[in-house]
């Protein structure tokens, strides 16, 4: 036989042996596969945000963040199929379906083509379903669950698919998208009353805290909670305002939710988000940032104690990105001084409309939520706000693209002064292409551990829970090793010496 035959029969026979017995992703044993799936999304919680929580929690609070108990962990990267930096709709279509999009399309792949994820197969599987947010239920994060939209902004549009998507249980906020045109607050252009629709479904309606505790899951099929007509306040709002008392906690959203997948005999996947985190580093504010994370690890914290309890349940903990490019000021490992955030009680757009509002009752204002300004402060905040009048008057703010979340130069300010107080600072108010970090433990936990992309996510879910979904068979198909990937593993061997020069 002539010698590059020879070797390329041996070749070929190692392909196939090789595309048999290494596949791209660990597989698990029966014995290792979980009933059910809780999958926490922190929206914009790098790894910096989570040491942040970690610090302030420890040093301020004298407790831990039960995610830090989470040992088995992975790298995971977010790059979108339009951008190194992903939006939120771009990195949830590829935690939920295992395909890439572009930024700002829910479930609409770059082809025109739409994708099918997990939350769909886990219902034709027989699941139940459950969606948690403190984001409005429309926004891309919880969105990419159930909907598909070339436009995660249609928000009206989106409201209308959930309905039909026939989750077992759905808490969170932004009513006015559901709401009929002729409700006050209502934000649709129509008489669509989607929250009729969801009645008609066979949902039990709750719209505060009260109700939600009165729930009865034995007694009602599926369960829709809505708190707020747009985004839950700001956690450090609501902890010191007695009067949003009447809004749950994620933990307490995240408690319902399981009273209400739990019965499901086959199990459930229950996705719950941590929403508010990424709107509080677009504003550069760290202390709301870890008063978020704090009510985000306390939703884990639920999780781990119905995992603890029921072993056949896998928890994930990961984030579709990081936002603001948070940091240690200067070089380094991540740390700050928590101590310095201590006094502050409200969020920084809490103050800023409060300043907006009554600009002669500044002092007041900043002292009502903790802000003692020394004289360079104050300096420094007058400076910013007359620069951001100046702006506004020449026209300049249009153009600004964190004029959004700096309408009159006080939040910009207290932004800086807050971090220069705990010697953080941040890169930028938008999102980061930074890897974020996936947590997981239970049944099919270790699967998670290595680096991987977030598209791996839901590859990984879907083989853990049986699910049949098309990026599953797309990667089953595309099994065999390439030639350079066989050199790699030749190249361990002592028998490699002639075949690592096909690669």
């Amino acid at each position: 036989m002539p010698y590059s035959r020879k070797y390329a029969i041996i070749i070929l026979t190692l392909l196939l042996a090789f595309s048999f017995h290494l596949p791209v992703y660990a597989q698990s044993s029966d014995q290792e596969k979980p009933r059910n799936v809780i999958l926490f999304i922190g929206d914009g919680m790098g790894p910096n945000q989570v040491k942040a929580a970690q610090v302030y929690a420890r040093e301020v609070l004298n407790r831990e963040l039960v995610i830090g108990s989470i040992n088995i962990s992975g790298t995971t990267t977010t790059h979108s199929a339009s951008s190194k930096v992903t939006d939120s709709a771009a990195a949830a279509t590829a935690i939920y379906s295992g395909f890439k999009t572009k930024n700002g399309q829910l479930n609409v792949l770059p082809d025109g083509t739409t994708a099918e994820g997990i939350g769909m197969a886990a219902k034709k599987a027989g699941l139940s379903v459950g969606i948690v947010s403190t984001a409005r239920i429309t926004d891309a994060t919880p969105a990419a669950l159930y909907a598909i939209s070339s436009n995660r902004g249609s928000h009206n549009e989106i409201a209308v698919q959930l309905p039909d998507f026939m989750a077992d249980v759905v808490l969170g906020v932004g009513s006015k998208h559901f709401a009929p045109s002729s409700h006050k607050g209502s934000d649709r252009k129509d008489e669509t009353d989607v929250i009729a629709l969801m009645k008609e479904k066979g949902y039990e309606y709750v719209e505060n805290l009260k109700e939600l505790k009165a729930v009865q899951p034995g007694q009602i099929q599926r369960l829709f909670g809505m708190f707020s007509s747009g985004d839950m306040p700001f956690a450090i709002d609501r902890k010191n305002n007695p009067g949003l008392s009447h809004m749950p906690t994620l933990a307490d959203m995240t408690s319902a939710a399981i009273t209400m997948v739990e019965k499901n005999p086959k199990g459930f996947l229950l996705v719950v988000e941590g929403g508010r985190i990424d709107h509080a580093c677009h504003a550069n504010d760290i202390k709301t940032m870890i008063e978020e994370t704090l009510e985000f690890d306390d939703a884990v914290a639920v999780g781990l104690k119905f995992q603890k309890t029921h072993p056949e349940t896998l928890v994930i903990v990961t984030a579709d990105h990081e936002t603001g490019g948070l940091k240690r000021l200067g070089e380094g490992e991540f740390s700050m001084d928590p101590k310095a955030l201590e006094v502050i009680t409200r969020s920084l757009g809490h103050v800023e409309d409060k300043i907006r509002r009554h600009p002669d009752q500044i002092r007041n204002q900043l002292k009502a939520a903790g802000f003692e300004l020394t004289p360079e402060e104050s300096e420094l905040l007058e400076s910013y706000m007359a620069k951001a009048s100046e702006d506004k008057l020449a026209g300049k703010n249009a153009a600004d693209k964190s004029a959004k979340h700096d309408k009159s130069g006080s939040l910009r300010a207290l932004s800086k002064i807050t971090s220069q107080r705990s010697k953080i600072e941040w890169a930028s108010n938008g999102h980061t292409d930074h890897h974020i970090i996936t947590r997981a433990i239970g049944p099919g936990a270790k699967t998670f551990e290595g680096n991987y992309d977030n598209t791996d996510i839901a590859i990984k879910i879907a083989r853990l829970l049986n699910l049949s979904i098309p990026a599953l068979k797309e990667k089953k198909a595309s099994r065999l090793l390439t030639i350079p990937a066989m050199a790699y593993y030749f190249q361990k061997s002592e028998k490699a010496c002639h075949v690592i020069a096909f690669g």
